[in-house]
């Protein structure tokens, strides 16, 4: 399901993108700001074939780049963080040609194969002539590679998440990619980062759009669990919630989406140790007992 706050958070990006800006998306831990941009990238989409190529599990384009800088970094590693992203993404954006060129140069080999095969007793048969068969292997190979080389870099926007990690030269970093790429980004952090990054005068003159990423709404959290929305493996009773176990529920979260996910887990949790089958007040309060950790 897709919340005000998600479609928000993808306006932004979309405008980073569109008029090739730097964006700063700034808001508390937990609301949902790392989700909704690993969402909106589409990156959990790829699928890792080997070191150097991949493929995205459906038919959908995959333009944006998206990642977490280490804790320790350094700017030859955030430039290599990033060539190696655009490069899985132009794996992708070829996937789909290579499997072609697999395939049509299999039959052209195949096909070779069975015309030695029926000539070699003739008398003029020699092992290394050409063949008289069009298209050739060689010329076909050739014409996939060049229609491979021509695919350009799909991506059109570079998402940094943890930004606060960044040093002053990693930031740098950043900059000269922007600069020489001509790319959107769009800078992920904590409430605070666009006062940090005012500091480095060469940087804030690029920003172009801050966007604050607020906790979900009253009416985000009622509308998800009227739907029956729950986290990835989490199963809770059909039935919509009473009316009260969803005031409990936006009371104990106050919007705060990484909270709401473990009070669910652990309400199924509760559920499941208890033989109940309802949902009910007590389960929302007994499950908030049970978390150890806050809301951060």
């Amino acid at each position: 399901m897709e919340t005000l706050e998600y479609k928000r958070f993808v306006e932004f990006c979309e405008a980073c993108r569109r008029d090739r800006y730097i964006g700063l998306c700034y808001g508390p831990p937990g609301v949902g700001k790392t989700l909704s941009a690993i969402h909106h990238s589409r990156i959990q989409k790829i699928v890792p074939l080997d070191r150097w190529n991949a493929e995205a599990s459906d038919a959908k384009p995959i333009d944006t780049v998206f990642f977490t800088p280490e804790v320790v970094n350094t700017p030859s590693r955030i430039e290599h963080h990033v060539n190696r992203a655009r490069g899985v993404l132009c794996s992708v954006a070829k996937r789909a040609t290579r499997v072609e060129q697999r395939a049509t140069l299999d039959v052209l080999r195949n096909r070779d194969e069975a015309w030695r095969v029926k000539h070699r007793e003739d008398p003029d048969y020699r092992p290394n002539q050409p063949l008289p068969l069009k298209p050739t292997y060689y010329d076909t190979l050739h014409e996939y590679e060049a229609r491979l080389e021509a695919i350009q870099d799909p991506t059109t926007l570079i998402v940094v998440d943890e930004a606060d990690r960044l040093a002053m030269n990693s930031l740098e970093q950043l900059r000269s990619i922007f600069d020489q790429s001509g790319l959107g980004m769009v800078l992920i952090g904590m409430p605070g980062i666009e006062k940090r990054v005012a500091r480095y005068p060469q940087l804030f003159s690029r920003i172009g759009f801050v966007h604050e990423f607020r906790a979900l709404s009253d009416a985000d959290i009622q509308v998800l669990l009227e739907q029956r929305w729950a986290p990835v493996g989490i199963h809770l009773p059909a039935s919509c919630p009473a009316p009260e176990v969803i005031a409990a529920v936006i009371r104990l979260t106050r919007g705060n989406f990484r909270l709401l996910v473990r009070l669910l887990t652990q309400m199924e949790r509760v559920l499941a140790i208890n033989g109940l089958e309802t949902l009910s007040v007590d389960v929302v309060e007994t499950a908030r007992d049970n978390l150890v950790i806050g809301q951060a």
